[in-house]
């Protein structure tokens, strides 16, 4: 039988319920009270009802409630028609949360299925089959249309819009076209995605039957993609498609992987801890010995010339004057640390014009040259380091460690850490939080938060702050206040990467990938929307299609229009973790063999932020109370805000090695403001702590604050590395 929906004129309903007048029915009535359906037009849904209960007079009616989750469920007996009971029951809601189906035939019992909503489904895409009649009502004016049309054929269901403007002659003038017009089809090809061109939000992608089912209408043109494979064809009148994407067909290259480790692979590095192998290093580190010094380098300036990417230095200038990153500042200084044989030396400085000789250093004495970048060299070297650090390794030190000399290493006598600094950590107060306090129990302060919502909602932190106030007392409260994001017609990047990260610090990854999801529909044009999709399936133990959208990453197919090179580290390390923890339940084909190798860690850590432009520093305290300072400001590094900005990425990772990592480690987070005045989002910042790194024994950890004023510190995360 074939799928049907009607508009149902209300006249209708009563020749179709007639019969029933004087018989007892079941009935369920679903009523949606996600956040949406607060400007719903309730007394054309109570006139809707006033119809029904005139006809069917005698009936047990099941009143069901839900947002994000099914809320209440509550028996009532309509007798001789009189339905005033359930209108109390009605009148008496409050409207709060996102939109979710996924559980609601589950409450449903045969009979009459009234279902009152406005299509708007933001958690999942769930399509409930009921086992009665099923008859969808829409009073609001804003709705999703191609939502309550699927329901409809799913249901082979009844579709009342209150909003449709219906032409009288529409069913003559269009006999073979639904009105609202569902197009169903078959591509061959499990998550293939439909769209109508020029509306890539009405977006819908092939089931694992290859099946699908989407709004459109005569004349569109319908666009069906895999991968970089298109096919359009132009709507008619008949409601069937087929698209021979299937026989083009997606060719996998066979990748052939031989376990024998290489001479290559098990090459040793010169790093700040000694010699390391160069695979379970998880940061570049270029290297060169005294072969590659040309006999003719009379300075160590001759020396290095050329011998590193990324690490300039003019032809006339001091060794001391090497720069191995791009800092764009007028007064900070922009000069690596050289370190010989262990000792640091004097640094020279960019910003007063101070140059302390190297010339001392013979080029003949030297056995190996390694640069070091990142954490790879603040961890060590400190505050000092954070330009880079070269390390030179003399002939002289090699030949005493030999022959088992002592060598002494100075460490750096500026950067002690005698926690004196004042972090604060005061609690929040805003205007609405400060309300909030006002309520007695956890029921008068959602009362006061649901008179409060119309004057603060737009506030980007908003739905944040209040669903932090109720964690405690009433987890469902707050992840239902927090859902809300979802329900906004246009929500911020800020405000969704926001949720995002609060939702993985909470372990709820399922509404994590609800959030990604929405960020991506949204903002596919920013390359941390990928990651962040990719995050949220790994955690809820979707490992395949995380790694397939990681990779993607990768080799550019995600999105060919975007850059994704900002983020090969963190991308990368991701890969190599999940091919060798998951590698069993995972297929790797596509994977290049280079991320095929396993990287461990004492510890990772992964700091995330909402705001791209906004600017701050974080203070690392080591187990020997050294700090070193890395900073996401303009004046520190306006290259990489800049790139941040463009490509929309907005994370970093950094690497615990060494024996002496281990310990407590102390970050603190400090504020500046964000780099675009007119941007008054505020920022979250996250820290994921990953112990135990590429081990079987690895494990997770998350901190999260909130960025208050501009120069206040807080203490963003405290943990101990074993």
């Amino acid at each position: 039988m074939k799928s049907r929906i009607h508009i149902v004129l209300l006249c209708c309903f009563l020749v179709g319920f007639g019969s029933y007048a004087q018989e007892s029915k079941i009935v369920s009535l679903c009523w949606d009270v996600s956040l949406s359906m607060q400007n719903r037009d309730i007394e054309k849904d109570y006139y809707f009802l006033d119809t029904y209960f005139k006809t069917v007079q005698n009936a047990k009616v099941n009143v069901i409630t839900f947002s994000n989750r099914v809320l209440s469920k509550d028996s009532y007996q309509v007798v001789s028609g009189n339905w005033s009971s359930i209108k109390a029951k009605l009148d008496d809601l409050r409207y709060d949360g996102a939109t979710s189906y996924e559980s609601l035939s589950n409450y449903v019992d045969s009979g009459d299925v009234l279902l009152f909503t406005d299509g708007k489904q933001n958690l999942g895409n769930g399509t409930p089959n009921f086992n009665g009649e099923l008859f969808i009502i829409n009073s609001s004016e804003s709705f999703d249309k191609a939502s309550l049309n699927l329901l409809s054929i799913v249901n082979n269901g009844n579709l009342v819009d209150f909003n449709e403007k219906r032409n009288a002659n529409v069913e003559s003038e269009r006999p073979n076209q639904y009105s609202g017009t569902i197009y169903s089809g078959t591509v061959g090809l499990e998550g293939a995605e439909i769209y109508v061109q020029g509306n890539q939000s009405n977006r819908v992608k092939s089931n694992e039957t290859g099946t699908f089912s989407i709004n459109g209408m005569v004349g569109d043109t319908l666009v069906v993609a895999y991968g970089n494979k298109l096919e359009k064809q132009v709507l008619g009148k008949t409601n069937t498609l087929n698209f021979s994407l299937e026989d083009q067909g997606i060719q996998l290259q066979e990748v052939v992987v031989s376990e024998k480790k290489t001479e290559l692979e098990q090459e040793t590095i010169t790093t700040g801890y000694g010699e390391e192998n160069r695979d379970k290093v998880g940061y570049a580190v270029q290297s060169i010995s005294e072969e590659d010094i040309p006999d003719a380098a009379s300075t160590m300036n001759m020396a290095i010339q050329g011998k590193f990417s990324g690490v300039n230095l003019n032809q006339n200038d001091d060794l001391s004057q090497v720069r191995m990153r791009p800092r764009n500042t007028l007064y900070g200084n922009v000069y690596g640390l050289i370190v010989i044989d262990g000792v640091p030396l004097r640094q020279s400085d960019s910003g007063s014009g101070t140059v302390f000789s190297t010339d001392f250093i013979n080029p003949e004495n030297i056995a190996d040259i390694t640069v070091l970048k990142g954490l790879a060299a603040t961890n060590k070297y400190g505050s000092l380091g954070v330009n880079g650090v070269l390390l030179i390794t003399s002939k002289s030190a090699t030949y005493a460690k030999e022959n088992g000399e002592k060598t002494d290493i100075a460490r750096l006598k500026n950067n002690i850490y005698e926690e004196k600094i004042k972090v604060n950590n005061k609690a929040l107060v805003t205007p609405y939080l400060k309300d909030l306090k006002k309520g007695k129990n956890v029921k008068e302060a959602y009362d006061l938060y649901l008179e409060q919502r119309m004057a603060f909602s737009e506030v980007p932190e908003y739905f944040i702050d209040v669903s932090n106030f109720f964690l405690d007392s009433s987890p469902e409260i707050a992840e239902r206040i927090l859902s809300n994001i979802l329900e906004k017609e246009n929500p911020s990047y800020e405000a969704l990467r926001a949720m995002f990260l609060k939702y993985m610090v909470l372990e709820n990854y399922n509404m994590a990938v609800f959030a990604a999801d929405k960020k991506m529909a949204l903002f596919p044009n920013k390359v941390q929307s990928y990651f962040d999709v990719a995050m949220a399936h790994k955690h809820a133990e979707n490992t395949q299609e995380a790694l397939t959208i990681l990779n993607g990453m990768v080799t550019g197919e995600a999105n060919p229009q975007l850059n994704f090179r900002s983020m090969e580290k963190v991308v990368g390390t991701e890969i190599r973790n999940m091919v060798n923890r998951e590698k069993i339940n995972l297929k790797i084909d596509e994977v290049d063999a280079k991320y095929r190798n396993n990287v461990t860690y004492n510890a990772r850590l992964i700091l995330d932020w909402n705001v791209p432009d906004a600017e701050f520093s974080v203070q690392f305290v080591n187990p020997q109370k050294r700090f070193f300072t890395w900073e996401h400001t303009e004046v520190g590094d306006r290259n990489r805000i800049l790139e941040e900005i463009q490509n929309g990425n907005s994370n970093e990772q950094f690497e615990i090695v060494g024996s002496d990592t281990k310990g407590e480690w102390i970050l603190n987070a400090t504020y500046s403001s964000n780099r675009t005045p007119a941007n008054k989002a505020t920022t979250f910042l996250k820290c994921t702590v990953q112990y135990n790194f590429g081990k079987p024994n690895q494990k997770s950890e998350d901190f999260m604050i909130r960025l208050q004023e501009p120069g206040d510190e807080q203490e963003l995360a405290r943990f101990t590395v074993e």
